[in-house]
């Protein structure tokens, strides 16, 4: 087989190149310092170097994620300090004003101080973080949550929404609260009922917070609001207290109807008042609405006895109070004709002494000072209110005027309630920080984990793609010999020529 010179020099031209670009692939693997730069190095090793690398990734955002909720669960944290300081200020001011021994004035300068601390617990709710966003406004993040409106009242618009982000595999880290629940979703009273004395009381008499003690005997009246009448019967007996309630029966229109009143010692009291008391047959009479001939008016009748002449008129916005035969109820709003309510009884007329525990269906209170007769003290099922509201209502009592034993019950009772709304708010604010507190725990938790995680994931990607170096010398030397090699047989061939044996 003859082989030509042009096959020589071609043969060694491609054995020169391939150890150049061997050589070169080495020079580059050892400058990255991977054995693995591309699929075709070890496809296994690769898709597993990729797996790794997306883990890494996602960790990497985790951590950036921690870092963003942990700055706004901590400044939350400070916000909701500051708020229970606050409020903490506002408990010990009623304290306070409820001992009883500061003058009108001195009153007055407490609650103008209330008055400061309303309008900072308003700013602290509106607080914005570093982004310019309202940290208590939900979702709605741009929009101010707590404003006050015409009428002096704080109202709400920011949304319920509390937003998250993504800490880890499966965890999420809320980032805000919203200031509906933190400060607007709040019950009066103690959370069970509102006491409060009627606004025509002479007496001195003051009510304690309504306890449910029977919750079994007590859930069978759920939302009856309770009525404490006192009655000093004629001949110098002693001072007596009775409970009735008033419900809705059947009702189609909108209003709203209380007992406000029984006179025991009017005449024409057995018309209208239960004959005995509850379970017995007797314990209760209805309230019916008649519509009259005149829009928007209508008569009152209870247990069939007549309001006639007198008439509820609805087209007036303002409360009225009907009495027929010794029994006197409010009435607001608009009703349909023949809507009934039924008037309960409960406790026939007993004995009142100072201090006295009351208790009926379940439930339990106490009467302090002394009522005078026909004065009224009433338990209402606890409505939804918040602090703001809550705050000024203790304003308002300790401006109420007057020294008087009546208008210090009446002072004392309010400022009473406005106390336990506030001990309801606080704890609710100060369990949020206990929540916030967690939620960095958890954040803190988590950084670990991902970072942990991270590592552990560096050091298997390492252990796929990263290069020998000893080997990849080793291998880089032996291929620039082969490469020397090449070129010096190459240019050995260059010299096969017959003119260099005729010399």
């Amino acid at each position: 087989m003859r082989i030509s010179t042009q096959a020589f020099f071609q043969k060694n031209t491609t054995s020169i190149l391939e150890s150049q670009a061997k050589t070169s692939k080495l020079n580059v693997y050892l400058a990255e310092g991977k054995r693995v730069l591309v699929g075709s190095d070890d496809p296994v090793a690769a898709a597993s170097i990729q797996r790794l690398k997306q883990t890494i990734s996602v960790n990497t955002q985790y951590v950036k994620n921690i870092e963003v909720a942990d700055a706004a669960n901590a400044q939350e944290e400070a916000t909701l300090g500051q708020m229970v300081n606050i409020l903490q200020r506002v408990r010990e001011l009623l304290v306070s004003a409820g001992d009883g021994i500061y003058s009108l004035e001195n009153l007055d300068t407490v609650a103008q101080e209330l008055e400061q601390l309303k309008e900072e617990l308003i700013g602290l709710g509106n607080t914005r973080d570093g982004s310019s966003e309202y940290i208590f406004a939900g979702y709605d993040v741009d929009t101010q949550p707590f404003q006050v409106n015409e009428f002096g009242t704080v109202e709400y618009f920011g949304d319920r929404g509390v937003r998250e982000v993504q800490v880890g595999s499966g965890v999420d880290a809320a980032i805000n609260d919203s200031g509906f629940d933190l400060l607007m979703n709040l019950s009066n009273g103690n959370g069970s009922y509102k006491s409060t004395i009627g606004t025509s009381n002479t007496g001195s008499g003051v009510i304690e917070q309504g306890v449910v003690f029977d919750p079994s005997i007590a859930s069978a009246f759920q939302g009856e609001e309770y009525s404490i009448q006192i009655t000093e019967p004629s001949g110098g007996q002693p001072t007596q207290y009775s409970v009735y309630s008033i419900e809705a029966a059947t009702v189609a229109g909108s209003a709203t109807v209380k007992l406000a009143g029984i006179d025991l010692n009017d005449l024409a009291i057995g018309n209208v008042n239960p004959a005995t008391v509850y379970p017995n047959v007797g314990s209760s009479v209805n309230v019916l609405f008649f519509a009259t001939a005149t829009p928007g008016e209508f008569e009152v009748q209870i247990n069939g006895q007549t309001s006639l002449p007198a008439i509820y008129d609805a087209n007036t916005a303002t409360a009225q109070q009907i009495s027929i035969d010794g029994m006197t109820i409010e009435v607001e709003g608009v009703p349909v004709a023949t809507d009934s309510y039924q008037v309960n009884k409960y406790t026939a007329p007993t004995q009142y002494y100072q201090d006295q525990t009351i208790e009926f269906n379940g439930v339990r209170t106490k009467l302090k000072g002394q009522p005078l007769d026909q004065d009224v003290f009433t338990l209402s099922p606890s409505a939804n209110t918040n602090i703001f509201a809550t705050i000024q209502s203790a304003i308002n009592a300790l401006r109420i005027p007057g020294e008087t034993d009546t208008q210090e019950a009446l002072r004392l009772t309010q400022i009473n309630m406005a106390q336990l709304e506030l001990d309801t708010g606080m704890s609710n604010v100060i369990n949020t920080r206990s929540r916030v507190g967690a939620r960095m725990q958890t954040l803190a938790n988590q950084t670990s984990i991902s970072e942990e995680f991270k590592l552990v994931s560096q050091k298997a990607m390492s252990r796929l793609e990263d290069l020998d170096m000893a080997q990849a010398i080793s291998d880089l030397k032996l291929e620039q010999t082969k490469l020397e090699v090449a070129q010096q047989t190459f240019i050995q061939l260059q010299r096969l020529s017959l003119f260099d044996l005729l010399r």
